[in-house]
């Protein structure tokens, strides 16, 4: 018997995303700490590309839907091949393949799964025995609101690990305005820069900070709003803020980005205007790294790290006035930005790095090896 764990992590994740950049921040962790990777997803996705360039096996997984017998056979005969020791479930799909191939295979790894939203679960019999089935060992919430809502839901307390997901201090950390950044986004001489940086979608909230922003140019305050992230260069999102009647010149549609440590070092303040489904937002979590104050809905796990008057200022989801307002605070106040941002960098650097996402996640993979009787290898 070793210490080493060979760790078998299945994502149905194609385009870039924040679960995907978990996904492959975990590996590399568990790889640095000697442990054996192999990354189950989209040969052709971001995370696939990105994890075959970094020297990760990577197998293609792709299923349809939940319940995608075919997928769910390859993956049993996957884990009947490779043995790992531990089956890791990073996204929805996966969770369900998991699931099905373990009942499958001849060969059962500990079976963890990570919870990284916050939408309602389901009630029907195929949601219940997908989250209440034994086969699965271990969940891992991404937040303790998160957590809260899995015991909520019927499971028990020892079943369920709150392992905040990590930011990178070694890419995120306090650095002046990037020059390159300055310039592609052109703000007037003394105009402050609000930022969004996040995936376009009703659940994401942009509407809202248009609507907010709307009052506080009313107010006489002088900023540029700057939307990064999947779908921000749409013109559906261009629309919405021309329907706000706010001024051309103020918007910057950068669509998805793969530098958002250089866009959030020219950021004067970070939003999050989330109004569903956020669990622990992962620009927040960045932005703090980097000494941007932030703004945030208070929605799941966002108040775990946006420690209101502390890290940043919290707003009730959807309330573009309430958003509004302390923007107004915040943008009017050199001194509250300078307080938070020393408070904020040091928040993550004491408990949300991507270190301490993977030594506890491989605590809790040896913690559970130990009660299930499994084997190592």
């Amino acid at each position: 018997m070793t210490d080493k764990l060979k760790i078998l992590h299945i994502t149905e994740s194609f385009g870039w995303s924040g679960g995907a950049a978990q996904a492959l921040y975990l590996a590399r962790e568990l790889r640095a700490a000697g442990q054996e990777n192999i990354i189950a997803c989209p040969a052709g996705g971001d995370l696939g590309r990105k994890a075959a360039a970094e020297g990760f096996e990577v197998v293609h997984f792709r299923p349809r839907r939940d319940y995608d017998i075919k997928t769910a056979f390859a993956l049993a005969r996957l884990i009947n091949e490779r043995k790992p020791d531990v089956v890791q479930a990073h996204h929805p799909k996966a969770h369900a393949m998991g699931l099905m191939a373990k009942f499958l295979a001849r060969h059962k790894p500990v079976l963890v799964v990570t919870r990284r939203v916050s939408h309602p679960i389901i009630t029907t019999f195929f949601a219940r025995l997908k989250y209440q089935s034994r086969l699965i060992d271990g969940f891992i919430a991404v937040a303790d609101s998160v957590r809260a809502q899995l015991l909520a839901y019927g499971l028990p307390p020892e079943r369920v690990r709150t392992i905040y997901s990590g930011t990178d201090p070694a890419r995120f950390f306090p650095r002046p305005p990037d020059p390159a950044i300055v310039k592609e986004l052109a703000p007037p001489p003394g105009c402050q820069v609000v930022m969004l940086v996040g995936n376009f979608s009703a659940h994401k909230g942009q509407h809202v900070l248009l609507k907010a922003a709307k009052l506080l140019y009313a107010r006489g305050l002088d900023f540029i709003l700057v939307f990064a992230g999947r779908g921000t260069d749409s013109a559906e999102l261009k629309a919405l803020f021309s329907m706000e009647g706010l001024p051309p010149e103020k918007g910057r549609f950068l669509g998805l980005r793969y530098d958002v440590e250089k866009l959030l070092s020219a950021a004067s303040v970070s939003v999050n205007a989330a109004v569903k489904g956020e669990a622990l937002s992962g620009s927040i979590r960045e932005s703090l790294a980097m000494g941007v104050p932030a703004v945030a809905s208070d929605i799941s796990g966002n108040s775990e790290i946006v420690r209101d008057g502390l890290t940043g200022l919290l707003f009730p989801p959807g309330d573009h006035a309430a958003l509004a307002d302390r923007l107004e605070t915040v943008l009017r106040a050199p001194a509250l930005r300078a307080r938070f941002a020393e408070n904020s960098v040091a928040t993550v650097r004491e408990g949300f790095t991507t270190a301490i996402m993977g030594r506890r996640t491989l605590e809790y993979y040896r913690e559970l090896l130990g009660k299930s009787g499994g084997r190592r290898r």
